[in-house]
This record gives structure tokens, C-alpha cells and sequence, in this order.
């Protein structure tokens, strides 16, 4: 149902439309039913009036999350320009914090993506956690890694990751870096992918994973699929923010979080955390690239020592999802 919410709102925006115009007391059923979700309208749609400025008596500091679908490496884009396109775009943002899911590090020099960050960024502090390694077909000994990423202009004075249990290839990393007189704890999760098969991303969009081409089809068709990773999510969730309650420090999360503004994981952190996306978000905020628009799944949440202005989904089509970014402050 919450992935069925904005297909059931566009289509009750219509016939609102629609009705209205003929002059038929039908629209009021629309409207009714319009005005009954405008809650849950809020998590997909925003509009913000007031203005995105900084006060003069703050400390800012600009984050972005993206899932960068390993920097284009196997060319699903089918455009060999689409990697440097992605790092001329983070460089252009120029972020004080990014988290990186699906980041991908080679230790040949061919697509050495780590070096290449810092020398482009100013960001010069990073923490990498890896679930997955590749041997690469060359006699020199080299890995293709794939797994989390965060870079930080600040110094990071502390790092860790949260396994989950029933998942070897999500996790959650974090770090604590140190900003002016601040520490602050930086979450990036990536809960439970769905592990969709080819034929499923034909009715979706995007492209899978290329690590998984070799594997048998699952027995379970997309609904089943769905199921499994609405399920594991539950628990991800909760181990991610049993750690957010139980840090010292002012928190940020930033999460690919495979799910939508309708379901258990959101609600979860919407409990605990605020939603920059609804607090100062502007438009539409689908970040996944596919063939169902306003599908959100990646999210920045914050606690209340900070305030949340300027909240951005670059319509940047160069992975499968859009990156998102906003500016967090708190007054000193």
C-alpha cells in the first residue's frame, strides 16, 4: 500500500481536477479524500514559503547523501562520461559531509575512486567499510571493493559499523567528526536491498546489481521479494536507532533506506529523528530513477540540536538514484 500511495494520490488529484471542472458535487469525495492523507501527502510533496538563509549567529554544515550505483562502473548508463560527470558534480556541490552507498574503491590504478575523491574534493578525512571483494583479473593481486563510504572535510576522530545480522552485504557505518567546538555522530545506512531480478526491473526501472548476474533466479516473484525485504528491514531499523539513541553526540543519519515514506522503517526514525525532506524540502521528492516516479527511499534525518534549511533532490540522472543534500545549523 505504501508503494501504491502516490499512484492512489495522482490519480484522486485528477478526478478532483476532473469533477471540479464539470461543476460536479463528486469532487468533494476527491477532496475529502485528498484532505484525509495530506499527513502522508507531506512525506512525498513539500512546498516551502520561508526563506533558506542561515541565521548570522550559526554554525552550518552542508551533507549530502548518494547512492552512487559504484560510480557507473559497469557502464549501465551506457555513457563512459557518466563517472568523471558524478565527481565535476560533487565537486560542484561541494559538501562539508557525503555519504556514499554503494561506493566502490579498486586498489589498481585504473579506477582508484578514493584517490581520485581526495584529490578532487577538499574533503581530506574519510572512513570506507567494505562488505564485498572482488579479485581482479590481473597477476597483481588487486581487489574491486564495494560497500559504504563517508568523507568529511572536518577530521573524524572516531569511526564504526553496525553489522546486521541478516544481511551480509547492507550495513551502517558512522563517524564521529569534530566542527568547531562540536563533535557529531554521521550515520550512512543502507538497509536491506530487495535483490530484484532482471525481469523485475523491467516493470521498475533501473538496472541490478552485476555482482549477482551468475546467481539462479530466486523462486519468489516481485511481491514476494517485496515481502522478504519489508521484513528484514525491521530489524535493520531498529539496530541502526539503537545506536542513534545511544549516542553521546548530536546525530545525523544519512540512509538509502529502500523504503518508502509509507512504511515501518520510515515511521521508525520519523519517531526519533526529523525529516529534512519535510521540514525544508521543495517539489517532488522521488530520489529513485525508474520507470514509477515519486518513488523516495533515500532520506537525511536529524536530531533536534540542529535546524534543517535548503533541502535539495538534484534531478542529476547519472545513477540510479538522485542525490540529495541540505544545509543543517544550530545556533552557538
Amino acid at each position: 500500500m505504501g508503494l501504491g500511495f502516490p499512484f492512489a494520490l495522482f490519480t484522486n488529484v485528477i478526478f478532483f481536477i476532473y469533477w471540479l471542472s464539470k461543476r460536479n458535487k463528486y469532487f468533494l469525495i476527491s477532496l475529502l479524500v485528498l484532505l484525509g492523507v495530506s499527513y502522508h501527502t507531506s512525506r512525498f510533496v513539500q512546498l516551502t514559503f520561508w526563506s533558506s538563509d542561515v541565521p548570522e549567529n550559526a554554525v552550518s554544515l552542508k551533507i549530502m547523501s548518494y547512492n552512487v550505483r559504484l560510480f557507473d562502473l559497469y557502464n549501465w548508463t551506457k555513457n563512459e562520461k557518466t563517472r568523471d560527470k558524478i565527481l565535476t558534480f560533487l565537486k560542484d556541490e561541494d559538501a562539508d559531509v557525503i555519504c556514499f552507498q554503494e561506493y566502490y574503491y579498486s586498489s589498481s590504478n585504473q579506477l582508484d575512486t578514493r584517490d581520485t575523491l581526495l584529490q578532487l574534493l577538499e574533503s581530506k578525512h574519510y572512513f570506507e567499510h567494505f562488505t564485498t571483494k572482488v579479485k581482479e583479473s590481473n597477476k597483481n593481486n588487486n581487489y574491486s571493493n564495494f560497500g559504504a563510504a563517508i568523507y568529511s572535510k572536518y577530521p573524524i576522530i572516531n569511526s564504526g559499523i553496525i553489522a546486521f545480522e541478516n544481511d551480509g552485504t547492507n550495513n551502517c557505518i558512522y563517524v564521529d567528526i569534530k566542527r568547531e567546538t562540536d563533535t557529531l555522530r554521521i550515520f550512512n545506512a543502507h538497509l536491506g536491498s530487495i535483490r530484484f531480478q532482471s525481469e523485475d526491473y523491467d516493470y521498475i526501472g533501473g538496472k541490478g546489481n552485476p555482482i549477482k548476474q551468475g546467481q539462479k533466479p530466486a523462486e519468489q516473484k516481485i511481491l514476494g521479494r517485496l515481502a522478504i525485504g519489508f521484513e528484514k528491514r525491521v530489524s535493520q531499523s531498529n539496530a541502526v536507532l539503537k545506536e542513534v539513541e545511544n549516542s553521546p553526540y548530536p546525530v545525523i543519519v544519512c540512509s538509502d533506506m529502500n523504503d518508502t515514506p509509507i512504511s515501518y522503517s520510515y515511521n521508525q526514525f520519523s519517531s526519533e529523528l526529523n525529516d529534512a525532506f519535510t521540514v525544508s524540502g521543495n517539489g517532488i521528492g522521488g530520489t529513485y530513477i525508474g520507470n514509477y516516479p515519486f518513488l523516495r527511499i533515500d532520506y537525511i534525518w536529524y536530531d533536534d540540536y540542529f535546524q534543517s534549511t535548503n533541502f535539495v533532490t538534484h534531478q542529476n540522472i547519472l545513477s540510479d538514484h538522485k542525490a540529495i543534500s541540505c544545509t543543517l545549523y544550530n545556533s552557538i
